[in-house]
């Protein structure tokens, strides 16, 4: 008589334990609270360079002034998410617990499960950044210039920044390395956008908060430079998904110690 065959756990099984695993991670996540607490901190800088007498300036003055501004939390928040993708992976195999899960599940399911949380991390990190903006600005500013188009598009961004981070965190492995690629990867166009703006606006930062509809003006990016939002939207995903292949690839094949 022959074997019976057993059946693997289905697909959305096998997706909801995935999921479960790097859940429970996410719950006491202490990587994400410091790089949250760090981005706020960062965000709230931004008061610094206002000048003191705008204040008395009237509400036309103050728009001029505080209008950019979302564009330059996008980038503290991309930053900073970025850094906290690459981190997260690089923290759990640095103590070990990416070798361990791999004897509970495979590598795929493993990474299925992390992308969904580095972005859920992102948005929480962009959250943080325009939080602590916000509140730096109040005493100036009050509520002028809070639109709330601009924050659900600061929040896109800290989302898919996480997910290059996560991207670069899989490649680069380990985690003192991984404080520096990640956020220089991400904001190299920022320092090119002076020289060079028309090579910069169809990098990876610049093609993301244009993608999520915000002003690149702030950054040395013209309105009619590079691509337009659309087309801006479709080469950020490209730009994450490659990154995100990347890293894939080299997660899957490399060993885990």
């Amino acid at each position: 008589m022959a074997a019976p065959v057993v059946d693997g756990p289905s697909l959305p099984r096998r997706v909801g334990r995935a999921l479960a695993a790097q859940g429970r991670s996410f719950g006491a996540d202490l990587t994400l609270g410091g790089i949250g607490a760090a981005t706020l901190v960062l965000s709230a800088s931004i008061a610094a360079s206002i000048p003191p007498d705008v204040a008395g300036a009237p509400e036309n003055v103050k728009m001029l002034v505080v209008g950019p501004l979302s564009a330059v939390i996008g980038v503290y928040a991309a930053v900073m998410a970025a850094i906290y993708g690459s981190f997260r992976y690089t923290v759990d195999r640095r103590s070990g617990v990416v070798a361990q899960r791999a004897t509970l599940q495979s590598r795929p399911w493993a990474l299925v499960g992390r992308v969904p949380f580095a972005a859920l991390g992102g948005v929480t990190v962009a959250a943080a950044a325009v939080l602590g903006g916000r509140l730096a600005l109040a005493s100036t500013f009050g509520l002028a210039g809070v639109d709330l188009g601009d924050i659900l598009a600061i929040l896109a961004v800290g989302a898919v920044a996480a997910v290059w981070g996560l991207g670069v965190g899989l490649v680069v492995q380990a985690h003192l390395p991984a404080l520096f690629i990640a956020p220089f990867s991400i904001s190299a166009a920022l320092m090119a956008a002076s020289l060079w703006p028309d090579i910069s606006a169809w990098m990876p930062l610049p093609t993301m908060l244009r993608g999520a509809g915000l002003d690149l003006a702030a950054l040395g990016i013209g309105e009619t430079v590079g691509p337009g939002q659309g087309l801006a939207s479709a080469l950020a995903t490209a730009w994450v998904a490659t990154a995100l292949a990347v890293g894939a690839w080299s997660f899957l094949r490399r060993d885990l110690r």
